[in-house]
C-alpha cells in the first residue's frame, strides 16, 4: 500500500476540491493499578475489552434484547444540591445519534450528535457546530450510547483495557474507547456487577457516575446520573424510558436558520471557485508538514513520523517536494545537497516540458467540456460537484461564526431511496458530513466527510473500506485574497485485493505561502526559508 501514501503526498498541495477527489478515489485522566483490595479478590490478568463489554451486555439484559432496541427516549428530573433544578430529555437512535435537551432555571441547553455533525445551543441561544476534539468526542459517545456497545468494533471504535481502578472502594476495569481521529473516552466497568459505573470525557472536561440500576422493560438502566463538569454538578433522576418509539433521523439535525437558500446553486459557484484556486496554487511555494501515525487495533499509538517539505507547485503537473527535516531533525548536509540537486533537476525538466504539459492540460479540459455537453451540463461544470448534488441532500442550512468569519454551514447525507448508477455514486451515497462556506468569497472554509457504511468493490475482492473512513479539510484566505489549503486529515482502513491493505492516519499542514510569477526559475532565487 505504499502507492496510496505516495498518491496522497503527490496531490496534497491541491485545492479542497481535488482533496475530495483524492479521498473518494484513493479508496476505490489515566488511573494506575488499584491498591487496597484483598489480592485474592482481584483477577490475575486483565480481560480483553471485548470480554468486558460482552459481560456488560449479558448483565443489562442480553445482546439479543439490546440489539432489538432501535431507539430510546428518556425523561429525567434534574437536581442541584438535592433541590429541583429542571428537566431533561434524551433521544437515542442507532447506530450513532444522541440528543440531550435540558430545561433549567436559568435557561435551556440542547446538545446533539449524529453521523453528519455534532452541535449545541447553549444558554447564550447561539448555535455552534462543534469541530476538533469536542466534535470527535461527542460523536464517539453517541456511537457508544446509541449502539450500547453492540458490535462496537464494526463501527470502527477501538478499545483497550487501561488498568484496574478503585471506584468508591469497588474495583472497576477502565476501558478506553477511541477512534483513529483522536477521540477518547474512558468507561469504568464494575468487576463485581459488570455495570458501567463512571464515564470520563476529557474533551468536555466532565465525569459522570451511573448509579441505582433498575429494570425497565427487561433492560437494566441507571436511574441516577451524577455529572461533574466545568458548568457545575448536576444529578439526573430517571422518570421514564421508552424503547422503539420511531424517532426520526431529523430529530438530531441542527435547527434550520436560513430559509430559501439554494444550496445547489451555491455549491456550483463554490465548485467553479475551487477550480480557480487549483490554478492559483501553482503560483505559490509553501511549507508542507506531514504527520503519519500508526495506531494499533486497540487504539495505541505505535509509531509517529513527521516530515517537513518545501513544496514548489508547477502548472499542469505534480508539485515538486523537497524534504528539509524528519521528526524535527534537519537533513544532514550530504542528504540536503542530494535533495537540492534532485529538486533542481525536476524543475528544469518541468521547464523543458512546459509546452507539452499545457497542450495535455488543454486537451483534458476540452474532453471534459465535451463530456459535460453530452451529459447536458454546463461546459465548465465540475463533474464531482454535479455527482455530489445528485446523490446528496443538504440539511439545516444555518449561519455561524467560524474562525472569526461569517459562514454558511449545512450537513449533507445521501438522498433517501437514491440508487447509484456507477461506482463513484455508490461511494458518494455512503458519505455524510458537514460543510462550512464563506458566503462572500464562495469558498469552502472547512469540510468534514466520512463513510457511514463500509464500501466494497468487486464484492470486497478488489477494495474493501471500513466504515468511519474520514477526511477533514480546511482552507484559509491569504493576504492577496486567495484561498489556499491550510489543513487536512485522512483516516482510512482499507484492504486492496485479498492481500494488501492497511490503516492510514495522515495529517497535512500548509504554511509560509510565498507568491511567484509562475516561472520555475524563480524557485532558485526566492525559495521559502526553512522553518
Amino acid at each position: 500500500m505504499v502507492y496510496v501514501d505516495q498518491f496522497l503526498k503527490a496531490h496534497a498541495s491541491r485545492s479542497l476540491s481535488t482533496c475530495v477527489r483524492i479521498f473518494l478515489f484513493t479508496v476505490l485522566l489515566l488511573i494506575g493499578p488499584a491498591t487496597g483490595f484483598a489480592q485474592q479478590n482481584l483477577p490475575k490478568k486483565l480481560p480483553a475489552a471485548e470480554k468486558i463489554v460482552d459481560n456488560y451486555l449479558k448483565a443489562i439484559g442480553g445482546k439479543n434484547k439490546i440489539s432489538a432496541i432501535r431507539d430510546a427516549k428518556y425523561v429525567w428530573a434534574i437536581q442541584l444540591n438535592g433541590r429541583p433544578e429542571g428537566t431533561a430529555q434524551t433521544l437515542r437512535r442507532t447506530p450513532s445519534s444522541e440528543r440531550w435537551e435540558l430545561t433549567l432555571s436559568n435557561g435551556s441547553i440542547t446538545k446533539s450528535s449524529s453521523p453528519t455533525s455534532a452541535w449545541e445551543i447553549g444558554l447564550d441561544h447561539q448555535l455552534h457546530t462543534l469541530t476538533g476534539p469536542a466534535s470527535a468526542a461527542a460523536k464517539l459517545r453517541a456511537v457508544l450510547e446509541a449502539s450500547r456497545f453492540v458490535n462496537f468494533k464494526k463501527l470502527n471504535v477501538l478499545a483497550r483495557v487501561v488498568s484496574l481502578g478503585d471506584l468508591a472502594s469497588e474495583p472497576a476495569y477502565i476501558v478506553e474507547f477511541s477512534t483513529k481521529s483522536g477521540a477518547k473516552l474512558q468507561y469504568y466497568f464494575s468487576v463485581k456487577t459488570s455495570m458501567i459505573t463512571k464515564i470520563t470525557d476529557d474533551a468536555e472536561k466532565s465525569r459522570t457516575w451511573l448509579e441505582d440500576y433498575r429494570v425497565e422493560n427487561g433492560i437494566l438502566e441507571p436511574h441516577r446520573l451524577r455529572v461533574n463538569s466545568d458548568s457545575g454538578d448536576l444529578t439526573y433522576v430517571l422518570q421514564s424510558v421508552q424503547y422503539n418509539v420511531s424517532i426520526a433521523e431529523a430529530e438530531f439535525d441542527p435547527p434550520k436558520t436560513l430559509e430559501g437558500l439554494d444550496v445547489a446553486a451555491l455549491l456550483r459557484e463554490v465548485g467553479k471557485n475551487q477550480d480557480d484556486v487549483e490554478k492559483r496554487v501553482a503560483e505559490y511555494s509553501f511549507v508542507q508538514k506531514e504527520t503519519d501515525r500508526e495506531i494499533s487495533s486497540k487504539g495505541e499509538l505505535k509509531k509517529e513520523t513527521v516530515k517537513v517539505y518545501e513544496v514548489f507547485p508547477v502548472a499542469n503537473r505534480e508539485p515538486v517536494l523537497k524534504l528539509i527535516s524528519e521528526n524535527g531533525v534537519p537533513l544532514s548536509a550530504e542528504k540536503a545537497a542530494r535533495e537540492e540537486k534532485r529538486v533542481q533537476d525536476e524543475l528544469e525538466k518541468a521547464e523543458r516540458d512546459k509546452d507539452k504539459d499545457e497542450r495535455d492540460a488543454a486537451r483534458k479540459r476540452a474532453d471534459q467540456q465535451k463530456k459535460n455537453r453530452a451529459a447536458g451540463r454546463d461546459e465548465d461544470d465540475d463533474p464531482e460537484i454535479s455527482q455530489f448534488l445528485r446523490v446528496c441532500e443538504f440539511v439545516s442550512p444555518r449561519r455561524e461564526r467560524y474562525q472569526d468569519r461569517d459562514t454558511i454551514v449545512f450537513d449533507f447525507r445521501p438522498r433517501p431511496g437514491f440508487k447509484p448508477a456507477n461506482r463513484e455514486e455508490s461511494l458518494i451515497a455512503k458519505l455524510v458530513g458537514a460543510m462550512w462556506i464563506d458566503p462572500v468569497d464562495k469558498q469552502v472554509i472547512r469540510l468534514e466527510a466520512r463513510l457511514a457504511e463500509g464500501f466494497k468493490m468487486g464484492g470486497g475482492l478488489l477494495v474493501s473500506l471500513k466504515p468511519g473512513a474520514a477526511m477533514i479539510m480546511e482552507q484559509t484566505r491569504v493576504t492577496e485574497g486567495v484561498w489556499l489549503p491550510q489543513f487536512a486529515q485522512f483516516n482510512l482502513s482499507v484492504k486492496v485485493l485479498l492481500f494488501g491493505g492497511g490503516d492510514y492516519n495522515k495529517t497535512i499542514e500548509w504554511s509560509d505561502y510565498k507568491h511567484f510569477s509562475g516561472d520555475v526559475n524563480d524557485y532558485k532565487i526566492e525559495a521559502p526559508k526553512k522553518p
